[in-house]
C-alpha cells in the first residue's frame, strides 16, 4: 500500500497545480470581461488552444486510431459534460461575485457523487445523501443572498445557476471519460473532448464572434485568454484526465475543493470582495456537504451498467 502511495505521490502534485491555475483562472477572467463579453472571452481562449487539441486527438505520433464506436462516445459525452461546461461557465462567473464564484466552483465533487449513485457506479451510504443535501441547503441560502452580493461584481440567480450546472458538465466529463482512457492515451481522448466542446461553443455563441475585431482586442484580453486557454483549460484539463487514470474521478474530484480557496483569497486581495454574513454561512455548508462526501467509503457496485466501468475508489 505504501509503495503505490509512493508511486503516485507525482499525480497528487500535479493536481495541486491544476487546481491552483484554476483558482489564478477566475480572477483573471473577471479582468478579462471588462474589455470583452464573457462568450467572447471564451471563445478567443478556445480558439487559441484549439489547434493543440486536434494534434493531440489526431496527429500526435504513437497514438491509438479511435474506433468509430468509441469516436461518437466520446464525442456525445464531451457534448454534455465539457460542452456545457463551456457554454455556461464564463457566463456564470461573469454574473457571480469573484468569491462567491470560486465557492461554487466547489460542487464539482458532489455532482460526481450523485452521477456514480444515480448510475449505480457505487453503492449509497449515508455520508453520500448528508453530503448532496448539505450541498443543496447552501445552494439555496446562496441563492437568497443572491441580491446581497457584497463584492466588486454583483450576482444573479441565473449566475448561481449557471455555474452549479456547468459543474456538473464538468462532473460528466470527469466520471464518464474514464472508460475510454483505459483503451486510448488521456491525452487523446482529451484533446478530442476539448475540441468536440470547442466545436459546439462556436455554434452557439457564432453572433458573438461575429462582432469582434481583432485589431481591437486589448492586448489585457490576448494575455489573459493566453493562459485560461493554454494553461487553465488546455494544459489543466489533460492533467486533470490523466489523474483521473491513475488514481480514479473519486479521488480527483477531491481537489475541486482547493479552487475556491485560492479564489476567496485572491478576490479579497485584489477585488476587496468579501462574502456577506449570510454567503459566508451557505458557503460553510457547502464546503462541509463537500468534505463530507469525500470522507464516505465509496464501494463499487458488483455489476456497473453496460459499457460503464465502476470506479473503486482504492485505485
Amino acid at each position: 500500500m505504501n509503495s503505490k502511495r509512493e508511486h503516485t505521490w507525482w499525480v497528487h502534485l500535479l493536481l495541486a497545480l491544476v487546481t491552483l491555475s484554476w483558482g489564478f483562472n477566475n480572477i483573471l477572467m473577471k479582468v478579462g470581461f471588462q474589455y470583452v463579453s464573457a462568450p467572447q472571452f471564451n471563445a478567443i481562449r478556445m480558439i487559441i488552444a484549439f489547434p493543440f487539441m486536434l494534434y493531440f486527438a489526431f496527429w500526435r505520433p504513437g497514438r491509438t486510431p479511435f474506433a468509430k464506436r468509441d469516436l461518437l462516445g466520446i464525442m456525445a459525452i464531451s457534448v454534455v459534460g465539457l460542452g456545457l461546461f463551456q457554454v455556461l461557465f464564463p457566463t456564470g462567473i461573469d454574473e457571480t461575485s469573484a468569491s462567491l464564484g470560486g465557492v461554487l466552483m466547489a460542487v464539482m465533487p458532489v455532482h460526481v457523487v450523485i452521477l456514480s449513485l444515480c448510475f449505480r457506479l457505487e453503492r449509497p451510504e449515508w455520508k453520500s445523501f448528508t453530503g448532496v443535501a448539505l450541498t443543496l441547503i447552501g445552494l439555496a441560502i446562496l441563492t437568497l443572498a443572491s441580491g446581497q452580493a457584497a463584492g466588486a461584481t454583483d450576482t444573479t440567480l441565473r449566475g448561481i445557476l449557471f455555474v452549479v450546472i456547468a459543474e456538473l458538465g464538468y462532473g460528466i466529463n470527469t466520471t464518464f471519460l474514464r472508460p475510454y482512457m483505459k483503451r486510448y492515451p488521456p491525452l487523446q481522448v482529451t484533446g478530442l473532448a476539448m475540441a468536440t466542446s470547442v466545436v459546439l461553443y462556436m455554434l452557439v455563441f457564432i453572433k458573438d464572434l461575429r462582432v469582434l475585431v481583432l485589431a481591437e482586442i486589448h492586448p489585457i484580453v490576448w494575455l489573459t485568454t493566453a493562459y485560461s486557454g493554454l494553461v487553465a483549460f488546455l494544459l489543466a484539463n489533460i492533467l486533470w484526465n490523466l489523474s483521473v487514470k491513475h488514481i480514479g474521478s473519486t479521488k480527483v474530484s477531491v481537489y475541486g475543493n482547493l479552487p475556491p480557496v485560492i479564489v476567496l483569497f485572491l478576490s479579497a486581495l485584489l477585488f476587496h470582495d468579501i462574502l456577506n454574513r449570510l454567503q459566508m454561512l451557505g458557503a460553510l455548508i457547502i464546503l462541509s456537504g463537500v468534505v463530507l462526501v469525500q470522507f464516505r467509503k465509496s464501494v463499487p457496485v458488483q455489476e456497473p451498467l453496460a459499457g460503464i466501468s465502476a470506479m473503486p475508489d482504492s485505485e
